[in-house]
Formats: C-alpha cells, sequence, structure tokens
C-alpha cells in the first residue's frame, strides 16, 4: 500500500494553521504581536485551506466525502464541523480586531485563538482513532498534534515576528517553539515506546509467514512494530525525527531564547529552525502510516 500523502499533508497544515493561531492568541494575551496579526490571520487561513484541499486528492471523487459526512459521529464529520467552527473563529478575531479602537483583538479572542489551536489538531488525531489500526488507536496520537501544533506554531510566529518587525513578540514565539521542541521530542519517544509494543495487538498468534511465499522465514509480529526504535525504520525515527525535528529546533531557538545570536541573526535561526521542524513532522507522520500499514498487511497475510 502507498503512502497517503494527502492524509499526510493534511495532518500537518492543520497543525500549522492551529499552531499559528495559538500563538498569536497567546502573543495577544501577553499584550505582545500587535503588528503581526494580521499576517498570522492570514497565514493560518491559508495553511488550513491548504490542508482542506490536500485531503480532496486523497479522495480522488470530493463525492465522496459526502458519504461521511451521512453520519454525525464519523470522523470526517467531526474534523469538518472543527475546521468550520476553527475558520469562523478566525474571521471573529478578525472583525473584533478590526473593530479595536487600538488596533488589537480583545483578550477573549485571544483566548478563543488558544482553544481552537488545541481543539483543532486534537479533533483531526481523534478522527484516526480506530480499533483496527492499533498502532493509530491511542491518545499519543491527538497528543501528539497538539504539541507538534505548538512547536510548528512558535517557529512560524517567530518568522512572522521577525518578517513583520513585531520585536516584542520575538522571544515569546522563540519560548514557544523551544518548549514545543521539547515536549515534541518525549512526546514521540514516549510513543515509539508505546509502538513497539504494540505487536500482541495485531494478533495472539507468535509467528506467522506469507503463505504465498514459502522460502521466506517466519517474522515476529514485534519485528514490525518494533522497527521504528531498533530496526529498519529506527534510522529514519532518531535522525529524522528526533535529531533532525526535535533536537536541532530545541538549540536553534535555544539560542534565542537565552540571547545568544544577533537580533538580525534571528530571522536565519527561524527559517532553520522551522526548515528542521517541518522535515521531523513529515518523517514522523510517514513513519506512523508505514508501521500501522506494515503491521497490518503483516497480519492479514497470517489470517
Amino acid at each position: 500500500m502507498e503512502l497517503q500523502w494527502p492524509l499526510i499533508l493534511f495532518t500537518f497544515f492543520n497543525c500549522v494553521a492551529a499552531g499559528t493561531f495559538m500563538v498569536q492568541g497567546i502573543l495577544t494575551l501577553a499584550g505582545k504581536g500587535k503588528a503581526m496579526q494580521m499576517a498570522s490571520l492570514v497565514t493560518s487561513a491559508v495553511t488550513l485551506a491548504v490542508g482542506g484541499i490536500a485531503v480532496f486528492f486523497h479522495l480522488e471523487n470530493p463525492l465522496r466525502m459526502l458519504n461521511g459526512f451521512g453520519h454525525i459521529t464519523s470522523g470526517i464529520t467531526i474534523e469538518l464541523i472543527v475546521i468550520i467552527i476553527f475558520a469562523v473563529a478566525l474571521v471573529l478575531y478578525f472583525l473584533m480586531m478590526r473593530r479595536s479602537e487600538d488596533g488589537v483583538a480583545p483578550k477573549w479572542c485571544a483566548v478563543l485563538a488558544i482553544i481552537m489551536g488545541i481543539v483543532l489538531p486534537f479533533a483531526v488525531g481523534d478522527s484516526y482513532l480506530m480499533a483496527a489500526i492499533p498502532v493509530w488507536d491511542t491518545f499519543m496520537l491527538p497528543l501528539y498534534y497538539v504539541v507538534n501544533a505548538v512547536l510548528l506554531g512558535g517557529l512560524t510566529a517567530l518568522i512572522i515576528a521577525g518578517a513583520t518587525k513585531s520585536d516584542d513578540a520575538r522571544d515569546l514565539s522563540a519560548k514557544v517553539a523551544f518548549a514545543g521542541s521539547i515536549v515534541c521530542a518525549v512526546a514521540t519517544l514516549i510513543y515509539a515506546v508505546m509502538i513497539a509494543g504494540m505487536g500482541d495487538a495485531y494478533t495472539d498468534m507468535a509467528y506467522y509467514f506469507d503463505p504465498t511465499l514459502p522460502d521466506v522465514a517466519m517474522r515476529e509480529v514485534a519485528s514490525v512494530t518494533g522497527a521504528i526504535i531498533a530496526g529498519s525504520l529506527a534510522p529514519a525515527f532518531w535522525i529524522g525525527q528526533i535529531i533532525v525535528g526535535c533536537a536541532a529546533p530545541a538549540v536553534i531557538t535555544g539560542l534565542v531564547v537565552f540571547n545568544k545570536v544577533k537580533s538580525e541573526q534571528v530571522m536565519a535561526c527561524a527559517i532553520a529552525a522551522i526548515a528542521c521542524a517541518v522535515i521531523g513532522s513529515i518523517v514522523w507522520r510517514v513513519l506512523l502510516y508505514l508501521v500501522a500499514v506494515n503491521a497490518l498487511i503483516q497480519f492479514q497475510w497470517a489470517l
């Protein structure tokens, strides 16, 4: 089975949209980032739209989405409802910002932005929880999307702050990104360890093999799920996600937080950090898909 890139990109861009809106809410609540409000809203709206477009390519025929909407509790229906509410919150923030005498959205809009910035990635992750795919059927999936939104949102806000000359928002954005990178590393490490122990969730049989390939050695179920920690997928996990995707952004943003770089170098640092974070975010999503699908295929062969 091929990787479903539309779904990978859908979850990624939703995390960027949610994270950007969330961090702007944090900045507004702290009385910072006035000059970057519009840029943050536009960035969040555009990435939300890109994510929505990406998911249509997964369906091949957009009309198939209507079948999912037939049930109010289906994952795709819940996703749509939350996305619509998120878009309404964006518009509401914009309107209240324009109506304000000082050009700053009120505090309650900032709180709403933070709440929706958490709810959107959580709802997206929750829609993929299914008993048929144990690797995804865990609270760690929506939790990861939330912490990933914090990381991507903090770095995006740091870039926007530099582009709009919002110097007052630079430090707080960097702190959010720094915290997000550390929490993201911890979350993915815990998730990877959990995945490595999920072999028994697919089948109670200790060994099995593909009956169409009788000359191929039997494989343990754990060899599929455990590959993410110490197997064929381990290099991508440790290097792509942990080192490049989390450790590098943590080091780079840490330099900004602790004032180890000059102000004119902050933008370059932010770009380098978000490039690393994007790589890690995509790598982890690909790994989640590969482990889940490979384990499922092996189980089907056993049956």
